[in-house]
């Protein structure tokens, strides 16, 4: 069995892993498109809204991916704004606020 440590370094991990890919997709469509940030992440969000439906619909009767997880729509969803709004409105010292700008000019 894994240590708590472990499992939290992994879920860090993975989180961090999540975040590049999503930083990437949002620079190439801020850069591609041509479209303000806040444009880019309200598509974003509603991608991830998506992608959740998509998952949960394979959940959900016959069929059902086997794995066991019971979608609760309006609990994931909650689940998902907490984890949005607590990782925008931390105060990390890192990320874009020490990198270049990549803005329109």
């Amino acid at each position: 069995m894994r240590h708590p440590v472990e499992i939290h370094e992994a879920f860090e991990e993975d989180a961090e892993v999540m975040r590049r890919l999503i930083l990437g997709a949002f620079c190439d469509m801020l850069h591609k498109r041509n479209l303000p940030p806040m444009m880019v992440l309200e598509h974003a969000a509603a991608a991830l809204g998506a992608v959740y439906r998509e998952v949960a619909d394979a959940h959900i009767g016959p069929g059902a991916c086997p794995c066991g997880w019971q979608p609760d729509a309006l609990g994931d969803v909650a689940r998902l704004q907490t984890a949005l709004a607590d990782a925008a409105l931390s105060d990390m010292q890192c990320g874009l606020l020490h990198g270049p700008v990549a803005g329109h000019g």
